[in-house]
C-alpha cells in the first residue's frame, strides 16, 4: 500500500463529519432551559397587542409582533448587554418595516391601477439587499442565532401589509411599540435575578462537560462521544462569552471559578492519553479545548473589516444569498405567482446561516417540511377563526414556539414561523382565500428552496477552499506577529507579557474562524480537506500552546520560544 494513501486515509478519518441526517432532521438536542425565553418573547407580543386590541385599534395593532421579534435577539445575553442587543434589533426592525412598507405600498398600488406585475421585482430587489447585508453583518460579527432571518421577515411582511394603502409610518409605529415592549420585557428579570443568565450558561456548560466525560468513561460509540464533545465545547465557549459580556471574568467570581474547573476537566478529558499531571505545565498541549478559557471577541470594527474580503465566509454567504433571492423572486414574478417575497424568504432560510452544503440541504428539507405542517396548522387556525384577544393568544403561542425550537430543530421552528408570518400579514389586510393562500405559499416555497439549493451546490463550488486557506493564513500571520513580539521581549529587561493581550485576542478569534472554515471544508469536500488537515491542525496546536502559556501569565523561556519557532517552520507556515 502506498504510504501517502495510508496517510491520507488516516487524515480523512480525523475530519469532522456532518451529523447524521436523521439526527439533524428529527432530533431535539438539549440546549438548556428555553421556557423562560419563550415566555418573554410571547409576553413581548401579547402585552402591547392585548392593550391595543382592548383600546379598539383593530387587527393592524397586531403588527407589534414585528417589533417583538427583537426579544429573540437578546436571549442568552446577560442583562448588562441584553438591553443594547434588543434595542439595536428593535431599531433595525422598525427601520426595515418602514423601508418594506415604503417600497411595497407604491408598487402594489401601481399594479392595482394597471401597471405590469414585473414591478414586484423592485420588492424582490430590496429584500435581496436587506438579507444579504444583514447576513454579511451577522456572520462577520459572529452574532449567532437567530441571524438575519427575522430582519428579512419583517421587511417581507411590511411590504405586503402596506398593499391596501396602510401608511408606512403607521406600520413602523406599531413595530416600534413592539420593539419597546421587547426591551422592557427582556430586562424585567434583572429585578430579582441579575445574574440568572450567566448562571444558566455556566450550568449548561458544566452539564455538557459532565455528559461528555461520562460518555468517554463508559466507552460510548464514537459518534455519540463526538457529538457530546462538540456540544460541550460549544457550551463552554458560549458560557465564557456570556461571562465576558457580564463583565465578571477576572474578578474572582464564583461563576468564573466554576467555569474554569469545567474548562480544565474538558481539556483533561480530551487529552486523556497523556499524563494528567502534565496539566500543571502551562505549555501543555491539548486538542481543540485548552485549559485556558477563550478570549473575548475583538472590536466590531476589526470583525467587520476583516470580513470585507471575497474569500471570507460572510462574503460568500452574502453573494449566494443575493443571487438566490433575486433568482427565486424574479422567477416567481415571471411565472405570474402573486407573492415573490415568499420565495425569497424560502431561499434565505436555506442560505443565510452559512456556506455548508450538507447542512444547507438539511435546512432546505426542514423548510419544505416545516412549511407544509405550518400551512396545515394555519388551516386549523383559520377554521377556528379566532379574533380579538384569542387571536393575540394564538400569535403569542406561535412566538413562544419559535423561541423554543429555533436552535433545537429548524424544521419545527418553521411550522410556527410560517403560521405567524401569514397571520401577521393577514392582520394588516393582506389575505385571500385559504385554499389559494396555502397552494401559492407551497409553490413559492418550493421555488425558493430549489433555487437556493442549486445556488448552494453550483455557485462558488470551491469557495470553501479559498475560505480555509485565507483564514489559516490570517491566523498564521497573527501567530507570526505574536512570536515576533515574544522574541523582542527577551531583549527587554522588564518585559511585560500581559501587554500582548490584543494579539492574543486576535489569534484566538482567527483560530476559531479557522475551526469553522475547517468544518465547512470537511463537510463540503473531505478529500481535499484531508490534504490540508495536517498543516491546519499543526497551526491550531501551536496557537493553542502559545495562548495557553500567555493566559497563565508565565514568562516564556528561550527554550519554549525556540521550540515554538521550530514548530512554526516545520508546519509549513509562511
Amino acid at each position: 500500500m502506498d504510504p501517502e494513501e495510508t496517510s491520507a486515509g488516516h487524515e480523512s478519518n480525523l475530519l469532522p463529519a456532518p451529523r447524521p441526517a436523521r439526527s439533524v432532521l428529527f432530533g431535539l438536542p438539549p440546549v438548556g432551559n428555553r421556557y423562560p425565553g419563550a415566555v418573554r418573547v410571547a409576553l413581548a407580543l401579547a402585552i402591547p397587542a392585548a392593550v391595543a386590541t382592548l383600546l379598539g385599534y383593530g387587527p393592524s395593532s397586531l403588527l407589534v409582533g414585528l417589533g417583538a421579534f427583537a426579544s429573540i435577539y437578546g436571549e442568552g445575553r446577560p442583562y448588562r448587554s441584553r438591553w443594547k442587543a434588543v434595542g439595536i434589533a428593535a431599531t433595525a426592525l422598525t427601520t426595515l418595516s418602514f423601508i418594506g412598507a415604503s417600497v411595497g405600498e407604491p408598487v402594489h398600488r401601481a399594479i392595482s391601477e394597471g401597471a405590469p406585475t414585473v414591478l414586484l421585482v423592485f420588492v424582490v430587489l430590496i429584500m435581496a439587499v436587506v438579507v444579504s447585508t444583514c447576513a454579511f453583518t451577522v456572520d462577520a460579527l459572529r452574532l449567532g442565532p437567530p441571524g438575519a432571518f427575522f430582519l428579512l421577515l419583517t421587511t417581507e411582511i411590511s411590504s405586503v401589509i402596506a398593499t391596501p394603502g396602510q401608511p408606512p409610518v403607521e406600520v413602523a409605529m406599531w413595530t416600534a411599540i413592539g420593539g419597546i415592549s421587547a426591551v422592557v420585557v427582556s430586562m424585567t428579570g434583572i429585578l430579582w435575578a441579575p445574574r440568572a443568565i450567566e448562571r444558566s450558561a455556566v450550568q449548561a456548560a458544566v452539564s455538557a462537560v459532565a455528559e461528555y466525560t461520562e460518555a468517554q468513561a463508559k466507552y460510548a460509540p464514537p459518534e455519540q462521544t463526538r457529538d457530546k464533545r462538540h456540544a460541550a465545547a460549544l457550551r463552554l465557549h458560549d458560557a465564557w462569552q456570556c461571562l465576558y459580556r457580564g463583565a465578571i471574568v477576572g474578578k474572582d467570581h464564583p461563576l468564573t471559578r466554576e467555569l474554569e474547573r469545567a474548562q480544565i476537566a474538558m481539556a483533561r478529558a480530551i487529552s486523556d492519553d497523556h499524563d494528567p499531571e502534565l496539566m500543571a505545565d502551562p505549555a501543555f498541549d491539548v486538542d481543540e479545548v485548552g485549559a485556558h478559557p477563550p478570549l473575548p471577541d475583538p472590536t466590531i470594527r476589526y470583525r467587520f473589516l476583516r470580513a470585507c474580503n471575497p474569500s471570507s465566509r460572510a462574503s460568500i454567504t452574502a453573494l449566494r444569498l443575493s443571487i438566490a433571492c433575486m433568482a427565486a423572486g424574479t422567477l416567481t414574478v415571471l411565472l405570474g405567482i402573486d407573492r415573490p417575497d415568499w420565495a425569497v424568504i424560502a431561499a434565505a432560510m436555506v442560505l443565510h446561516q452559512g456556506p455548508d452544503r450538507i447542512l444547507g440541504t438539511y435546512r432546505g428539507i426542514h423548510r419544505i417540511g416545516g412549511t407544509v405542517l405550518g400551512l396545515i396548522l394555519l388551516g386549523a387556525i383559520y377554521a377556528w377563526s379566532p379574533t380579538g384577544l384569542w387571536l393575540v393568544a394564538v400569535l403569542a403561542v406561535l412566538m413562544a414556539g419559535i423561541e423554543l425550537f429555533l436552535v433545537r430543530n429548524y424544521g419545527i421552528a418553521v411550522i410556527f414561523i410560517t403560521a405567524l408570518a401569514i397571520l401577521l400579514g393577514a392582520a394588516g389586510g393582506a389575505h385571500g382565500t385559504v385554499q389559494h393562500l396555502i397552494l401559492s405559499r407551497m409553490l413559492e416555497t418550493a421555488i425558493g428552496v430549489v433555487v437556493a439549493l442549486i445556488v448552494l451546490w453550483t455557485v462558488g463550488r470551491g469557495a470553501h477552499r479559498r475560505t480555509l486557506i485565507w483564514v489559516d493564513e490570517r491566523a498564521d500571520s497573527v501567530l507570526f506577529k505574536l512570536l515576533t513580539e515574544i522574541r523582542s521581549r527577551h531583549y527587554a529587561p522588564q518585559a511585560n507579557w500581559s501587554e500582548l493581550s490584543e494579539l492574543r485576542r486576535d489569534l484566538d478569534f482567527e483560530l476559531r474562524g479557522s475551526t469553522m472554515a475547517g468544518i465547512d471544508a470537511a463537510h463540503n469536500e473531505p478529500e481535499w480537506a484531508s490534504q490540508q488537515w495536517r498543516t491546519h491542525t499543526a497551526l491550531h496546536h501551536l496557537g493553542s500552546d502559545v495562548l495557553h502559556r500567555l493566559w497563565f501569565g508565565t514568562q516564556v523561556s528561550r527554550s519554549h520560544l525556540e521550540e515554538w519557532e521550530s514548530r512554526y517552520l516545520r508546519s509549513g507556515s509562511v
